[in-house]
C-alpha cells in the first residue's frame, strides 16, 4: 500500500497516522516538484488531478475523506453500528472541514502579513475556543474521556490528532494556543494521553510548515 501526498501535513496526515497506528504495511510517498507533475499527468493514477491518492493492490483511490473512510474500514476504525458511524462521520467532517481547513485558509492562503495577523487574532479569539468547546463536550459525553467515540480509536481521533500535530502543537503556533487549551482540561488530557501512542512516528516526522 502506498499513500501519495505532498511533503506537508494537510489532508494526508490523518491517513498517515491511521496506517501507522494500525501497523499496516505501507509506503509514505512524499510527492514534490517534477514528480508531482508526472504523477498528476497520469490519469489512471490521479484521475482528478489531486492528491492524496492511495494505491492498494494495483488500484488507485482518490479524495482524502473517502480514503480515510476506506482505510478506517480496512483496519477496524469505522464503527459498524450506524449511529456510531454517523458520529464518526459527523466528527470527521467537523474537524477536517470546518475546524482544520478554516485554519489552513487563514494561515496559508492569506498573503498580506498584516491581514494574516488580524485573521490569526480572530482565530484565537473565536475559532479555536468554539471548536475546543465542541470537542470538550464530546469527550465529556462519551463513555470514555480518552477517545472521541467509545473506548478505542475511531476515524475522527486520527483527524483530531493530525490537527493537534499540524496546528495546535506546531512549533510556530503552540505558544499562542496552549494557554487557550488550558481552559479545556479533558481535551488537553486527551492530547497528552494519545500522542505517546505515536512517539516513534513523531520522533521521525519531517518538519512541515503545515
Amino acid at each position: 500500500m502506498k499513500l501519495y501526498y505532498f511533503d506537508v501535513y494537510g489532508r494526508g496526515e490523518p491517513v498517515r497516522l491511521l496506517l501507522t497506528h494500525a501497523k499496516a504495511e505501507w509506503e509514505d510517498v512524499r510527492v514534490t516538484g517534477p514528480t508531482w507533475q508526472e504523477f498528476k499527468a497520469d490519469k489512471d493514477k490521479c484521475k482528478y488531478g489531486q492528491i492524496p491518492v492511495l494505491e492498494r493492490d494495483g488500484k488507485y483511490y482518490s479524495q482524502s475523506l473517502a480514503i480515510l473512510r476506506y482505510v478506517s474500514g480496512l483496519h477496524g476504525y469505522y464503527p459498524e453500528d450506524l449511529e456510531l458511524r454517523f458520529q464518526a462521520d459527523e466528527l470527521t467532517d467537523l474537524i477536517a472541514e470546518d475546524f482544520a481547513m478554516t485554519i489552513v485558509k487563514k494561515v496559508f492562503f492569506v498573503k498580506d502579513e498584516e491581514e494574516k495577523k488580524q485573521e490569526w487574532s480572530k482565530l484565537l479569539e473565536e475559532h479555536f475556543p468554539k471548536h475546543f468547546g465542541f470537542l470538550e463536550e464530546q469527550l465529556k459525553g462519551n463513555s470514555s474521556n480518552e477517545f472521541l467515540i467509545g473506548d478505542s480509536y475511531t476515524m475522527p481521533d486520527f483527524v483530531l490528532l493530525s490537527t493537534y500535530i499540524s496546528h495546535i502543537n506546531h512549533p510556530n503556533r503552540k505558544d499562542d494556543l496552549q494557554p487557550i487549551l488550558e481552559n479545556y482540561p479533558l481535551l488537553k488530557a486527551y492530547f497528552e494521553a494519545r500522542t505517546p501512542d505515536f512517539k516513534d512516528y513523531l520522533d521521525n516526522l519531517p518538519e512541515c510548515s503545515g
